[in-house]
C-alpha cells in the first residue's frame, strides 16, 4: 500500500520550521566540489523492533553559499540503505512507504536545522537508522458480499482544517494502514464500481464520523451505490412501458437513465449520495415529458435526495400528448411492428423507401415511431410522386436487463432492400416482424480466489471471427448474461483484461487470469455452443486460474542417452502469441543444465532426466514438467520392412545379441490432434529375443505409411529406443 506524498519539498514543508530550515546555511564541511567520482552512503533501514522496512533515502548536499539543496534520493528494499553521491557534506532523510513511521533525517533528528551532517570523502557507513512508531488509522475495505476490495483509495482529512492529509490504497486483502499525527480526523472510501463513502456511511464529509488517531475503523463496505428507482404510468394509472427516467446533477451532467418495463417500473444504480432532479420522458411520443414532481424544467424540478446505499423511490403520471392523434383519413400506409414471440414493439423506427428504377440509389422518405400497441401509420407518404415502397423496421431503444435484441427486417421478412417486398398506397395491415436473438449465460469464478467482476465473455463465430457487438462483462458475483446473439454456433473465450492492462497506484506485483476458451481448454477444443432464437444457454461456465497451461505437454527429443544431446520442445499453451519459455534440465531436483538442449553427462546415468518448461507472457506464468526414459547407452538399432513383415535387430559393439531381450510396438500414425501431435495406433507387436524380433504389421494402407517402432529393453546398460520409417505399400 503506498501513500501520496509531495516529495523532497513538500516534506520540507511539513517540518514544522522546514522554511527557516531550507534557508539556514551552516558551514560545516566542505561544499560539493563538481563532477567527482560518486561514492556509496549505506546504513540500515528498521522499525523499533529491527524489523526491515521498504522506503527512501533522500540526499541534501551542502552548496558554496551555506545552503543545502536536495540532489538525489533512493530506493530501501527489505531495510538495506544505499545512495550514490559525490565527496561532499551532506544530510539525509529517510523515511518508509507506508509512511506509518515516523520519517527522521540523519541522525535521529526531526528537522534539517538539527539534522547531523555528514562529511562523505569515500564510502560511509552510517549508524543504523529505526523510525519511531506514528498514530496510524486502520481497517479494511471490502464489497456488499464481503469480498476485499484492492486498491480502494482511502483519504483521511484533518478535522480542524477539513483538508485532506494522505491518501492510500488497500492491500490485497482489502486492508488499510495510514500514518497521521495526533489528533482528530475523518476518511473518505472509493473505488472503481462502487460509490464513495465517508466514514460511517456519511454522504458528505460535514456528516462524517471523526475519529482520533491510533482507531481502527473496522470494516467498511463500500455498495455500488444508491438507487432511484419507481413507476411511470399515464393520468389515468395504467403503466406506460419503454417511458424513460433520466437522474441528473444539480447542474444538469446526467448520472444514469432507464426504460421503463411492462409494469412501467425502471431503476437507476450506482448513483452516488446527493441531491439530484428527475426528468421523464417518452421516446415513442405519446405522452408529454416532465421533471418530479410534475414540472416543467431542472430548474423547478423538486430535489431528489439520494443518500448512501439508499433506496428514492420516484414516480410519475405522464399525460397525453395532442400531437400524437393520427387522422384515420389521412394514413396513406399503416400496419404492425411485432417480434418473433408475437409481442408487439414499441418504439421501433419504421422507415418508407422509395423504389426508384436505379435500385442502387434508394432513398428514405419518411421515418414514423411505433406506439405502444407496436402499430405505425405513415401521412405524408402522399406528398410524394412515388406509388410503391419499402419499409424497413429497427428497434433502437434500450433493452431490460435480460431481454433479448430485435434484428432489423423489412417488409416482407428480408434482411435487404433489394429482396424486400414492395407495398402500394393507400394500403393497411403491413406487418414487420423483428425476430430475436438468443443468449448465453453462466459463471465465473476464480481457481485463485481474485476478483472475477469485469472478466469480459467474447464469442467467436464458426469460422473463428470474433462477435465484437457481443461481448459480455461478468458482474460482481461472477455471473454474466449475453442476450444479443443472432442464432447460430459459437465459440466463447473468457478474457481477464486486468492481466493485459494491469492499473495500479500502488507497488504490488499485478495478477490476473490467464484466458481460456470453453469449456476449460483451447480453441481448437473448445466446445461449440448453439444459440436459438428467443432461447438462452445457461451453465457456460468457467472456473479462470491465473497459471499459463500446457495443452500439449512438453516433450525431451534428440538423444536421450548417454553423451547425447537432448532437445526441448516447449510444447502448446493456452497463450501462444507473446509467450516466451525458458528450459531447466534436472536431475533428480538438481538443476544440471538450462537452455534449449543439452548434452547428457554421466550424472543423469540410470536415472531420468526431467525437462521442467516455464512459460511467461505478461504478468502471466505456468510451469509443466516432463520426464524422459531412464539414462543409459544407446543401442544400435535396424528396421527392415518388406511388405507387411517387419525384422528389428538390435546390436553394441562387444555385446552378445543374447543380452538383448525385451519388445516391440509398432504404431502407425494416423493423423496429427489439434495441437499437431501424432495420434497412434498399435499396428503389431512382437517379442526381442537374442537381439532380434519379427512381426506382421496389420492394415497397412496402400501407399505410404508412417510407422513408429518402439524398442523396449529389458534390464542391462542399454537405453529403450525408437525408430520412424516411413513404408511404401503395394497392392
Amino acid at each position: 500500500m503506498m501513500s501520496t506524498h509531495g516529495g523532497a519539498f513538500a516534506r520540507l514543508v511539513a517540518g514544522g520550521a522546514a522554511v527557516a530550515t531550507m534557508v539556514a546555511g551552516f558551514s560545516i564541511g566542505l561544499a560539493t566540489p563538481a563532477h567527482a567520482a560518486p561514492v556509496s552512503v549505506t546504513t540500515t533501514l528498521t522499525d523499533p523492533a529491527g524489523n526491515t522496512l521498504d522506503g527512501e533515502v533522500e540526499a541534501y548536499a551542502l552548496q558554496p553559499d551555506g545552503f543545502y539543496r536536495y540532489v538525489d534520493q533512493a530506493v530501501v528494499a527489505d531495510g538495506q540503505v544505499r545512495i550514490d553521491v559525490e565527496p561532499g557534506t551532506y544530510k539525509f532523510y529517510f523515511g518508509d512507504d507506508d509512511r506509518v513511521f515516523v520519517g527522521e533525517y540523519y541522525n535521529d533528528k526531526q528537522t534539517m536545522e538539527t539534522a547531523d551532517a555528514v562529511a562523505v570523502a569515500g564510502p560511509t557507513a552510517l549508524a543504523p537508522v529505526a523510525l519511531a512508531a506514528r498514530p496510524t488509522l486502520s481497517g479494511q475495505v471490502v464489497s456488499p458480499t464481503g469480498r476485499p476490495i484492492e486498491d480502494a483509495r482511502v483519504t483521511i482529512y484533518d478535522v480542524a482544517t477539513s483538508s485532506p492529509r494522505t491518501t492510500v490504497l488497500t492491500r490485497a486483502d482489502g486492508s488499510w494502514v495510514a500514518g497521521v499525527d495526533p489528533g482528530d480526523y475523518k476518511a473518505y472510501f472509493s473505488a472503481d464500481g462502487y460509490a464513495f463513502e465517508y466514514f460511517s456511511n456519511k454522504a458528505t464529509l460535514a456528516s462524517a464520523d471523526a475519529v482520533a488517531a491510533g482507531a481502527n475503523l473496522g470494516q467498511v463496505a463500500l455498495s455500488r451505490g444508491g438507487v432511484v428507482q419507481g413507476t411511470v404510468t399515464n393520468t389515468g394509472g395504467a403503466p406506460l412501458e419503454r417511458a424513460q427516467a433520466t437522474v441528473y446533477t444539480v447542474d444538469g451532467g446526467q448520472v444514469g437513465s432507464d426504460l421503463t418495463d411492462a409494469a412501467g417500473v425502471y431503476r437507476i444504480e450506482g448513483v452516488d449520495p446527493g441531491s439530484y432532479r428527475v426528468q421523464f420522458s417518452d421516446p415513442v411520443e405519446e405522452y408529454l415529458p416532465e421533471w418530479f414532481n410534475d414540472k416543467p424544467s431542472r430548474d423547478t424540478a423538486d430535489p431528489v435526495d439520494v443518500g448512501v446505499d439508499g433506496v428514492t423511490t420516484v414516480n410519475a403520471a405522464l399525460a397525453p400528448d395532442p400531437d400524437a392523434y393520427v387522422d384515420p383519413a389521412a394514413v396513406d400506409v399503416s400496419g404492425t411492428v411485432v417480434d418473433s414471440a408475437g409481442q408487439p414493439v414499441i418504439g421501433a423506427d419504421v422507415t418508407a423507401y422509395d423504389t426508384p428504377l436505379d435500385a442502387d440509389k434508394p432513398a428514405a422518405l419518411v421515418r414514423v415511431t411505433s406506439g405502444r400497441a407496436g402499430q405505425f401509420s405513415f401521412t405524408e407518404l402522399s406528398r410524394t410522386s412515388e406509388s410503391i415502397f419499402k419499409i424497413q423496421a429497427q428497434d433502437r431503444l434500450g433493452r431490460e436487463e435480460g431481454q433479448y435484441e430485435r434484428l432489423d427486417r423489412w417488409f416482407g421478412g428480408a434482411q435487404t432492400y433489394d429482396v424486400a417486398a414492395t407495398v402500394g398506397k393507400p394500403t393497411g395491415g403491413v406487418t414487420i416482424t423483428l425476430p430475436l436473438t438468443g443468449g448465453v449465460s453462466g459463471t465465473i469464478t476464480s481457481e485463485s480466489g481474485l476478483e472475477v467482476m469485469g472478466t469480459a465473455v467474447r464469442f467467436f463465430d464458426e469460422k473463428g471471427n470474433p462477435v465484437e457487438e457481443t461481448t459480455a462483462y461478468a458482474e460482481g458475483d461472477g455471473t454474466y448474461s449475453a442476450t444479443n446473439l443472432v442464432p447460430g454456433t459459437y465459440k466463447a473465450q473468457f478474457i481477464d483484461y486486468d492481466q493485459s492492462s494491469f492499473w495500479s497506484f500502488g507497488y504490488e506485483v499485478p495478477r490476473g487470469h490467464a484466458p481460456e476458451w470453453y469449456d476449460d481448454t483451447s480453441y481448437v477444443k473448445a466446445e461449440k455452443i448453439v444459440v436459438k432464437s428467443g432461447q438462452t444457454v445457461t451453465g457456460v461456465d468457467a472456473a479462470l486460474s491465473e497459471d499459463l497451461r500446457a495443452f500439449r505437454k512438453p516433450e525431451v527429443n534428440g538423444k536421450p542417452y548417454l553423451g547425447g544431446k537432448v532437445r526441448a520442445y516447449p510444447g502448446v499453451w493456452s497463450v501462444d502469441s507473446g509467450t516466451t519459455y525458458s528450459y531447466a534440465w534436472l536431475v533428480g531436483d538438481t538443476v544440471v543444465g538450462t537452455g534449449a538442449t543439452w548434452k547428457v553427462t554421466k550424472a543423469a546415468k540410470n536415472k531420468r532426466l526431467t525437462l521442467r518448461v516455464t512459460a511467461e507472457n505478461g504478468i502471466l506464468n505456468g510451469t509443466a514438467v516432463v520426464a524422459s526414459q531412464v539414462i543409459k547407452k544407446k543401442p544400435k538399432v535396424k528396421v527392415a520392412v518388406k511388405g507387411t513383415k517387419a525384422t528389428i535387430t538390435v546390436s553394441a559393439k562387444k555385446v552378445k545379441a543374447k543380452k538383448f531381450k525385451g519388445s516391440v510396438v509398432v504404431k502407425k500414425i494416423v493423423r496429427e490432434d489439434e495441437y499437431g501431435a501424432p495420434v497412434l495406433k498399435k499396428i503389431g507387436k512382437a517379442k526381442l529375443r537374442n537381439g532380434k524380433a519379427s512381426l506382421t504389421l496389420k492394415k497397412l494402407a496402400k501407399g505410404k505409411n508412417k510407422l513408429v517402432f518402439q524398442v523396449t529393453l529389458k534390464g542391462g546398460k542399454y537405453g529403450n529406443a525408437e525408430v520412424t520409417k516411413t513404408v511404401k505399400l503395394k497392392r
